[in-house]
């Protein structure tokens, strides 16, 4: 794999999410990447805490677990497929399929784009 650290120390902001997700456009995901190995953090918005593991599946593809806490309280977990797209900027967007584990286990649709700090 060509892109081993790819999005390690990278951070994501949403563009998109299906109406039954958490994730809007205050949450910030903070990602590190060691080899195929992925983790992350999350917060903002409704969400108090989360935190992601995964691992890479392709050069553009990889598979994560979520889990997070709301802040009215409730533990939410889900499973997500994301396949990574390099904008012309070099900017990443992360075009993701997921569905949740618990509660009604809906499956959505999300986008999230890379902050770029100057």
């Amino acid at each position: 794999m060509k892109n081993l650290n790819l999005l390690n120390n990278k951070i994501f902001m949403s563009l998109a999410n299906t109406a039954n997700g958490d994730v809007n456009g205050a949450t910030r995901f903070y990602y590190n990447q060691k080899g195929k190995v992925i983790t992350a953090r999350y917060e903002g918005g409704v969400v108090e805490v989360g935190s992601i593991i995964g691992q890479m599946l392709t050069d553009d593809s990889f598979e994560i677990c979520y889990q997070h806490l709301t802040v009215t309280g409730e533990l939410r977990i889900g499973q997500c497929k994301t396949k990574i797209e390099l904008l012309d900027n070099d900017v990443i967007k992360l075009v993701e399929d997921w569905q949740w584990l618990n509660g009604d286990l809906s499956t959505g649709h999300s986008e999230l784009i890379e902050v770029v700090l100057n």
